[in-house]
């Protein structure tokens, strides 16, 4: 059996993921078992990129050992290099992940979820108060054990404050449905990030699937930026704490104080008395209304590539999300990229493009934000194709305007869209779809109650102008469609002065 560094001896295989291999093996010195990661090189990797995941490798077990000694986190012994790869050598721990367990034995009850959630919460607050962010909670990297203790692992792409930072440029780092949104919006993150992670564990932990379950990885990324998570079935008082968690806006997220005597409160079985949102309360010194979830539209931009005669198009979540992304969203089986003979007709008019790039922030004056809320509005600038209009209470307005290369572009990413909306009444009930309103060349739109009793309603408009995608949401304390209608007919205009 393999020995390394003259002292490890591998005996057998427990577990293999993307980036390498866990092994049981024995410590010859000290003469006790332990757990060694492989960490799997590429063959093709050039000299530089070896010696930057060789880097990775070792900040992972720095980051580790920094935290040794607290009980929820897997102590790290020893770092060797052998073969010219490196080897982390760990505490060896017997149980299994949590989603193994969620897939042996189905979704954990509330009360054990919340457990689990507040060892993990103390794990990472004691990661936070050191300085290091984990950036890749997800079930996999929550351990139970045999003896009844839970334990974050794998910080192999943590970040320590202090260090130099390593360049993976157009790479995003982390597991898709598991990234907290700031992060793909490619904004300063922080701890809160950490947070939002730690939610969609816990949801997947309850519920027994993951919040933001998609066919593919660009399509989860797409739903984490843009769309609610699945409805809560199984969470009971889990779900209100989960909510605030999964908040899109860092601004607006719970803290993780709050979150910890939530999680204190339903572990003890304290449901009669458990936690409940805050209708306001304080956020980084300012005061903000408690509106979970906002869905923070403009992530999202779409880049269309030609291949032969016909397009296909690939959602392109910020350049920092390339790498996941390296597919179609569309199945191939349903759009032809065969070349295809155009028909003409002699009364035929082509529509003239939208030809002109605009930002989404130009769409709407501040008069005609005031005259669809009747207050003055707060502006924020996301991306050039997205932004958003708040109000005190709460209510906002959110717009996305994609600007694609032709009409086929635009149209096959509209139907992508209206396919997803077409859905929504199935995944909450008492939605309500038509199709409309009219204004441009094809409109689709829902209204919902928004849910744990919030005074909210959501209506959600997606709308084809020629070669232009808008996506528009209105939150606001009455139902109906007047307001997001109004709002369409404005951005639409305004869309069109481009031309």
């Amino acid at each position: 059996m393999t020995l390394l560094a003259g002292r490890y001896r591998l005996l057998s295989q427990l577990g293999q993921g993307g980036m390498g291999t866990v092994w049981r093996a024995m410590d010859e010195l000290l003469r006790q078992e332990v757990a060694i990661k492989e960490v799997r090189l590429p063959p093709d990797l050039d000299e530089a990129s070896r010696a930057e995941l060789a880097e990775r490798t070792l900040r992972e077990a720095r980051a580790a050992a920094t935290l040794r000694s607290h009980p929820s986190i897997v102590t790290v012994h020893d770092v060797v290099l052998d073969g010219g790869r490196p080897w982390i050598v760990m505490e060896l721990v017997r149980g299994r992940s949590l989603d193994r367990a969620v897939r042996d034995d189905g979704p954990l009850p509330p009360h054990r979820v919340a457990a689990i959630g507040l060892r993990m919460l103390e794990a990472l607050t004691a990661a936070h108060t050191s300085g290091i962010l984990h950036r890749d909670v997800k079930p996999a990297n929550v351990m139970l054990t045999d003896d009844g203790r839970v334990l974050l692992t794998d910080f192999g792409i943590a970040t320590i404050v202090g260090d130099t930072g390593l360049t993976q440029t157009g790479m995003l780092t982390g597991s898709p449905g598991y990234i907290a949104p700031e992060r793909l919006r490619g904004e300063a993150e922080g701890p809160l990030a950490d947070l939002w992670s730690l939610g969609a564990t816990l949801f997947t932990a309850v519920e027994g699937g993951p919040p933001f379950a998609r066919p593919n990885e660009a399509a989860v990324l797409a739903a984490v930026l843009m769309q609610e998570p699945a409805p809560f079935r199984l969470a009971g008082p889990l779900a209100p704490v989960l909510g605030a968690i999964l908040e899109k806006d860092p601004a607006r997220r719970c803290s993780s104080d709050e979150v910890a005597g939530w999680l204190d409160a339903i572990s003890r079985g304290d449901t009669a008395t458990g936690p409940t949102l805050p209708r306001q309360r304080t956020t980084r010194g300012r005061s903000s209304r408690r509106v979970r979830p906002q869905v923070v539209m403009g992530a999202v931009l779409a880049v269309a590539l030609t291949v032969a005669a016909g397009i296909v198009v690939v959602p392109y979540l910020f350049p920092n999300t390339v790498r996941l992304l390296g597919y179609v969203l569309t199945p191939r089986s349903t759009y032809s990229l065969a070349p295809t003979v155009p028909t003409f007709s002699p009364t035929a008019v082509a529509t003239p493009l939208i030809a002109r790039d605009f930002e989404a922030c130009d769409l709407l004056t501040k008069a005609q934000t005031r005259s669809l809320f009747g207050a003055s509005m707060k502006r924020q600038y996301y991306t050039a194709s997205s932004c958003s209009w708040s109000r005190a209470d709460g209510a906002n307005l959110r717009v996305m305007a994609v600007r694609l290369p032709s009409t086929s572009a635009a149209d096959l990413y509209h139907d992508q869209m209206v396919k997803y909306m077409k859905e929504e009444p199935k995944r909450n009930a008492g939605t309500k779809l038509r199709k409309g309103p009219d204004i441009g060349d094809e409109a689709y739109s829902y209204t919902q109650r928004r849910p744990f009793g919030l005074p909210f309603y959501q209506t959600h408009i997606a709308l084809r102008l020629s070669n232009v995608s808008v996506v528009i949401d209105v939150y606001a304390p009455r139902s109906g469609h007047a307001t997001a209608d109004q709002a369409a007919k404005l951005i639409a205009a305004a869309v069109d002065k481009y031309r």
